[in-house]
Order: structure tokens, then sequence, then C-alpha cells
């Protein structure tokens, strides 16, 4: 009888030991961590500099003579938010709160050969601003830092607009099969290629 109460009080201390040992490995307990939040956002000037207003109509006219119209659907000026693990454990991970900025515009048409050109500014978490530009419904895609899109000592192609004459960057995608522009930072894309025997230029 003595050997069965010594029995169930040995083992009674194991399994707290063993409880009291689980408790402390586990850096979590307790834990009363606060989120910090990061906001990366799009400074008023840059904003300023946006070539587009979202709700202006775009007129683009190629070289074989057929019209492309796109009809501005606003601007969107938004916070996209994401979170990550601060910390390298990964068995009490630290989640903080990271908020991006992102400016939008999108334009729209009915001509097949130029249906879409969507336009957005954005900030990331290296403290860079960046621009993507997508041609016909994101079937192309161009992404730089903005300062790519905006250096004037680059803009070495000329492009007659109506009765003026523009410099602008050439922008290339990430195939060389894939469509380029030419961009100002003034007027935004002011013309597209979309093949070789295909050129769209924007009409002022």
């Amino acid at each position: 009888m003595k050997t069965a109460k010594l029995f169930q009080t040995q083992s009674l201390i194991i399994i707290l030991l063993l409880f009291s040992a689980c408790s402390k490995q586990n850096p979590c307990n307790g834990s009363n961590y606060t989120p910090k939040n990061f906001n990366y956002l799009i400074d008023d000037n840059t904003k300023a500099q946006i070539p587009y207003t979202g709700n202006e109509t775009l007129t683009f006219i190629s070289n074989q003579g057929d019209t492309a119209i796109l009809k501005g659907q606003g601007k969107n000026n938004f916070m996209k938010k994401t979170t990550k693990n601060s910390v390298t454990s990964i068995d009490c991970p630290e989640y903080d709160n990271y908020n991006f900025e992102y400016v939008d515009v999108e334009y729209k048409g009915t001509n097949s050969n130029l249906s879409n050109l969507f336009y957005r500014v954005f900030a990331n978490e290296y403290w860079q601003l960046e621009a993507s530009a997508y041609l016909n419904k994101s079937h192309y895609d161009y992404n730089a830092y903005l300062s790519y899109y905006n250096n004037n000592s680059l803009y070495t192609y000329p492009v007659v607009c109506g009765n003026k004459t523009l410099f602008g960057r050439k922008i290339l995608g990430e195939k060389d099969t894939d469509p380029f522009f030419i961009y100002n930072k003034s007027y935004g894309i002011i013309q597209i290629q979309i093949d070789s025997n295909l050129i769209y230029t924007l009409t002022l």
C-alpha cells in the first residue's frame, strides 16, 4: 500500500516537473507584444508629377490610320497592408504591420489592338517609389523605379504628337518581343509600338 502511494506521489512530481519545464521552454507564454506600424507613403510632390488625372480621354492614332480612344476610369489612391514577422524566431513570431501607398489610374477602350492602359505609382519598403504600366489588360508589365521613368536626361526619343514634338524615354518589356512605349513625365505614354508594323501615337 505504501509502495502504491509512493509511486503515485513520484508520478505526480514527475508530471509537475515536466509541465514546468515545458512552460519555461515556451518564450511566448505571457507575451504582450504590440505590433508596430510602418507607413510607406507617396509624397505630395510626387503625386503632383503623375501625368494622369484618371478622368481624361486619351486618343492614340496608329501609323495604319485607325484610332484607339481610351476613357479614364478615375484615380484610385489607397493603402495596401501586409504583415511580416520582425524577428528571426519562428516559435515566437512578432508580426508588424507594413502599409504601402498606391495611386492607380486606368483607361479603357474598344480597339482590340490597344484596349487598356493602366498606370500605377507605389511605395516600397526600401523607401523607393516605383511605377508600373500595363497594356491590354495586363498582358505586358513594365515595372521600374519612378526615377527611371522621370529621368529627363534620358529623354532622347522624339515623338510628333499632333503639332507638337515631345521627347521621351523608351521603356522596354521583359521580352524582346513585347511591345514598347515612349514615356514623357509630363504627358505619360506618348507612343506605343505594338509590333514592328503597328505604332500608336498620342494626339494632343
